[in-house]
């Protein structure tokens, strides 16, 4: 009793370590990520806003639309400087032209429409 309980906590290991193993990996990630709230003047949020996204040096592009609550997030993006448009009718669009994305971060960039 006492062997084959042995070797079934030796098999419940193994199955965890083989499950394991692709979240580990990716958490070795080569891509970061933008992030940011999107508000008017006076700093009410604007959902439905479109953002975005081009590489400086691929001219990849990416868009995002920002939720009821004036966020948005733009995931796996490779490494690099990006140019940002902030877009909605009824306002004047917003354009950043540089902002760096490194490797596992999160760069944020809120942006104020007028």
């Amino acid at each position: 009793m006492v062997k084959s309980r042995r070797w079934g906590c030796i098999v419940v290991v193994c199955l965890v370590s083989i499950v394991a193993v692709p979240f580990l990996r990716a958490q070795t990630a080569t891509t970061g990520a933008l992030s940011g709230t999107v508000t008017d003047s006076t700093g009410a949020v604007i959902a439905n806003a479109a953002v975005t996204v081009s590489s400086t040096g691929t001219s990849q592009t990416r868009t995002a639309t920002t939720g009821s609550d004036g966020s948005y997030k733009i995931g796996l993006l490779p490494p690099g400087n990006y140019r940002v448009k902030f877009e909605i009718s009824g306002f004047n669009a917003a354009v950043v032209p540089s902002v760096a994305v490194n490797v596992t971060e999160t760069a944020v960039l809120n942006q104020a429409l007028t």
